[in-house]
């Protein structure tokens, strides 16, 4: 973990006095808007499929921006190492594969996209750009569209086809009833709805710092974004919703053993009321807990071959998976999927990398002021263990998002401590 550790506290390169010369514009920051609309909003990139025209344009603002105050942008260069790390074992691995078992069909370079998504955070870093305020107020009209709809089919059921038919075709939402030990719940999924722990984290946090009418309009928007979490239905999600704001709120309170206290025993009783719902969910001949089963028998046969236990398949690989009676290039066991595709030590470098955040804010840098958003994307990382959401344009954006002010923070703190520079 120490070196990944040390690719972000690495010193930026800048000389002594320099200042930023590029400032963020309003044209780049609606540009990033549109983007972050487009990845919440689109995130299968099939209503519009502009995810990467934008992206792009977004690059060329701040080119031109540059160029037009005549001077450089500043890259952080830990950030910099960083991210060509990050995309380097994912190209390896499928430099690997094309010159091992290379052929058709193959998804690397389609999956590769999710992974060169990360440089957003140097582009945030060049135009000092805290984006987490916008995607936060962006997933808060997520959360308003969940609940919105899942009030419309509560009062209209015979949308429900329609609805279903268009989230289908789309991969926007996903509709369904779930039973859950005979407790039946509209689930009204929104792909990018495990998201919304980065805006629960922080409007919880702003109604904490302040008061009055502020506070209660922070905590009214962290209350809506948990009430749609768990409206959404899944498993992750549903348990995240009621997690998140324990551990903030644990986390966030002076009287830290007290409230952890109070905290257990609610949950505690929580559980009590519900225990044939979570006796349900964690019954192993329950379809999607018997699903991920055959998942471990098929990892534990493509596994068993010592050359792709330690070099990996390659990224986009194909194999045979027993839930699809079909070959695929991905399956939702996330972790797993390191392995398979990097082999043991490229999935190690990679989770050193996803963890650097956490290991920052709780070791390195204990008073870094943002580390309710670093607990949302602990959270987020823990649901990705079985779904394939991290590595997209959602949970790169997330990455992107807390690298950038990880890095932003370091160069405040280190301008602040330096020599002749007041604070």
């Amino acid at each position: 973990m120490s070196a990944s550790a040390a690719l972000l506290t690495a010193a930026d390169g800048s000389r002594q006095g320099d200042t930023a010369v590029v400032r963020p514009n309003r044209l780049l920051v609606a540009g990033l808007l549109v983007f972050l609309l487009a990845c919440v909003f689109d995130p299968a990139d099939r209503l519009l499929g502009l995810k990467v025209q934008i992206f792009l344009g977004c690059w060329f603002i701040v080119a031109l921006q540059a160029l037009a105050v005549g001077s450089t942008m500043k890259i952080h260069r830990g950030l910099l190492a960083y991210v060509l790390l990050f995309n380097t074992v994912p190209a390896a691995s499928i430099l690997w594969y094309m010159f091992s078992s290379g052929g058709e069909p193959f998804a690397g370079f389609q999956l590769l996209k999710g992974y060169l998504l990360i440089a957003l955070a140097l582009l945030l870093f060049a135009s000092r750009i805290n984006l987490l305020p916008i995607l936060s107020g962006v997933l808060v009209l997520l959360a308003v569209s969940i609940l919105g709809m899942f009030f419309v089919l509560t009062i209209f059921p015979d949308l429900f086809t329609p609805l279903y038919l268009f989230g289908s075709a789309t991969g926007v939402f996903i509709l369904d009833d779930r039973n859950y030990g005979g407790l039946v719940l509209r689930q009204v999924y929104f792909v990018t709805s495990p998201m919304l722990a980065i805006a629960i984290a922080h409007y919880f946090d702003a109604a904490r710092r302040n008061s009055g009418t502020a506070r209660w309009w922070f905590g009214s928007l962290s209350a809506i974004c948990v009430a749609a979490m768990f409206v959404a239905g899944t498993r992750n999600n549903m348990a995240v919703s009621i997690l998140l704001p324990a551990t903030l709120l644990v986390l966030g309170s002076r009287r830290f053993l007290e409230m952890a206290l109070v905290s257990g025993t609610l949950l505690a009783c929580i559980a009590l009321l519900f225990n044939e719902q979570l006796a349900q969910l964690l019954d192993p001949t329950e379809t999607s807990n018997s699903m991920k089963l055959l998942l471990l028998q098929d990892y534990e046969r493509i596994l068993s071959d010592p050359l792709g236990l330690f070099v990996g398949r390659g990224l986009g690989a194909y194999d045979y998976w027993s839930i699809r009676a079909a070959y695929f290039y991905v399956s939702e066991l996330t972790y797993l999927e390191l392995v398979r595709n990097f082999g043991v030590f490229g999935a190690l470098t990679m989770l050193a990398l996803l963890l650097y955040p956490v290991v920052y804010a709780f070791y390195l840098r204990r008073c870094y002021p943002e580390r309710h958003i670093v607990v949302a994307y602990a959270f987020y990382l823990l649901m990705c263990a079985s779904n394939p959401n991290l590595f997209s344009s959602m949970g790169i954006l997330i990455l992107a998002v807390v690298l950038a002010n990880i890095v932003l923070f370091e160069r405040e703190h280190a301008d602040a401590t330096r020599p002749g520079v007041a604070a």
